[in-house]
């Protein structure tokens, strides 16, 4: 799933506090860190191993999926975030009796940094709490088929190394938490070849507290290695996206009394491709490759936050990651 955080720098780092580094909070090497966040992501993993399998219920069908990757860098709607980081992933799905065609949803999602930054203006690195629920309803057709969708959500995200009031700083973050809901639309279309079917996507974010204003648009493919090389149990995604943000509240919840806010708008685009690999029918190995980029290129945020070049944001991005996945 594509959570929305609209124009946020990366909350506070480890061994910050206020608008001062504080040389008597070390932060934790690359090594301590990597075992800590390692570990707290494979417990969620494990926790969510046994959701993944379908449970019939008399209110209806419920499936569970979880996920854990590292990935080098985390990156947002083109925009580089924090660098490398454990990203662990559950959700469940509950498909009521007598309804083909209706699910409602609920999940969780954390970006947990590997390591943490040295001094400013090292990089970014900021922990991430996400949850969401929503609904999908399939608009059935003439044909009896569902071709179209139709997907309502909303999305809960908390930044629990924002600093408070004593923001803004260069290097902190301007929001503690955002709620966004969304509207979406995905075409189902018949396959092309060798049950290869493109699946297009647009979608709709609106964010209450930054009032930003997100449209994206994208398109993937599942392609089954064993139909066309002979790979048994492999299968290869491509998928490509591209949108446009703005926000008028670009600085969220932490603004000081007083101080106006700042309005910014980019376009960005992404295209990645990611090869899985079944353990088993309901376990996955996965492997990715990422490339994003966006035609921002502003570093001109108000002197009260020191110009901070995160609103900017990288250019282009280009990263990697692998995981585990459990679903049903």
């Amino acid at each position: 799933m594509f959570a929305t955080r609209v124009l946020l720098p990366p909350p506070y780092p480890v061994g910050q506090v206020g608008n001062h580094w504080n040389p008597s909070k070390p932060e934790p090497t690359m090594y301590q860190s990597l075992i800590n966040k390692s570990l707290l992501a494979l417990a969620v993993a494990a926790a969510l191993a046994p959701a993944a399998h379908a449970q019939s219920q008399s209110w209806g069908t419920t499936t569970g999926v979880g996920s854990v990757s590292y990935e080098s860098q985390y990156v947002f709607r083109g925009k580089k975030i924090t660098n490398s980081a454990v990203q662990p992933k559950g959700e469940i799905i509950l498909t009521p009796n007598g309804s083909s065609n209706f699910d409602v949803y609920v999940g969780a999602w954390m970006n947990q940094p590997v390591s943490r930054r040295g001094a400013p203006p090292a990089p970014d690195q900021s922990d991430e709490v996400d949850v969401w629920a929503g609904l999908e309803y399939a608009l059935p057709s003439d044909s009896n088929t569902y071709k179209f969708t139709l997907d309502l959500g909303d999305t809960y995200y908390w930044y629990p190394d924002a600093g408070g009031s004593s923001l803004p700083t260069p290097t902190g973050s301007h929001a503690s938490f955002s709620d966004e809901v969304n509207i979406g639309l995905t075409w189902n279309m018949p396959p092309i070849a060798n049950n290869t079917t493109l699946v297009p996507k647009v979608f709709y974010y609106h964010d209450f507290i930054l009032a930003s204003d997100t449209v994206e648009v994208s398109l993937s493919t599942k392609i089954d290695l064993k139909d066309m090389l002979g790979f048994n149990g492999f299968t290869i995604t491509p998928t490509i996206r591209g949108g446009w943000t703005t926000a008028t509240k670009a600085f969220g919840d932490q603004l000081p009394a007083g101080t106006a806010n700042w309005h910014n708008g980019y376009k960005y685009w992404q295209a990645g491709l990611e090869l899985d690999y079944a353990l088993s029918e309901d376990c996955y190995l996965f492997g990715n490759v990422d490339y994003a980029g966006n035609d921002d290129g502003k570093t001109g945020a108000p002197v009260i936050i020191g110009g901070n070049p995160q609103w900017g944001g990288t250019p282009n991005s280009v990263w990697f990651g692998a995981g585990l996945r459990f679903q049903k």
